[in-house]
């Protein structure tokens, strides 16, 4: 290996390490939402994790699924036991997590973060809280079984209204699909289109999206199902 080429790799690995030691960054890609992006530049940031927030917070539509957005007297206005939002601050010294309210769930007690990367490290837990990480993936893992069965019996399975940031993906993913299956040369979607089969694609954030709305269920109590308060 030249000179030349060691540079190269050592520029990519420690752009790598920048990267991943970056919290706005991770917050980012993973579907965080900024609060006010108005703030001005020394003042605190606020990110919040969106499917625990309120209908409306940060400035999020009420609907982000494009079938809900173009019908919406079909479900009506949406609802959401979520009171306050998950939230992460910056701060002088470095990241205050707030965790969300619910009607039937009381947030943990904040915790503040000096370590950018003992943060990043939480940010999956964060994001499940209160639900366990790995009952997370199991209910995942079930999710993807049954309507993997379901689609190879051509059958009905139960579906969950999408919150941000799986509604967007569910967009897009929708959007590649069509485009592909058509062959039209129209605008592809913003969202690039990820290596892989779409179809499995959709899958797994489906998954990511009914596990969350468990979760969601669970906050707010009796009453309260994967679509909201059941009658």
């Amino acid at each position: 290996m030249s000179r030349a080429d060691d540079d190269h790799l050592r520029f990519l690995v420690n752009a790598i390490r920048w990267e991943n030691a970056d919290v706005t960054t991770q917050l980012w890609e993973r579907g965080w939402s900024v609060a006010d992006p108005n703030v001005p530049d020394g003042e605190p940031l606020e990110w919040f994790w969106p499917p625990t927030a309120p209908v409306g917070y940060g400035g999020l539509p009420d609907w982000s699924h494009d079938t809900m957005q173009s019908r919406p007297h079909l479900y009506g206005p949406r609802q959401t036991p979520w009171t306050s939002p998950t939230r992460i601050t910056s701060t002088r010294t470095g990241w205050l997590l707030e965790y969300g309210r619910a009607i039937a769930q009381d947030p943990d007690e904040p915790r503040e973060y000096s370590d950018s990367a003992e943060l990043i490290a939480e940010l999956e837990r964060i994001q499940w809280w209160p639900m366990d990480v790995q009952e997370a993936k199991r209910i995942r893992e079930q999710r993807i079984a049954s309507t993997t069965a379901a689609l190879a019996r051509d059958d009905h399975y139960r579906t969950a209204l999408p919150t941000e940031p799986y509604a967007s993906r569910l967009n897009a993913i929708r959007k590649h699909t069509l485009r592909e299956q058509s062959h039209a040369d129209d605008k592809a979607p913003s969202m690039p289109r990820q290596a892989g089969d779409l179809t499995a694609q959709f899958l797994l954030v489906d998954a990511d999206a009914w596990a969350s709305a468990v979760r969601t269920a669970r906050a707010g109590g009796a009453g309260w199902g994967p679509n909201g308060p059941e009658p």
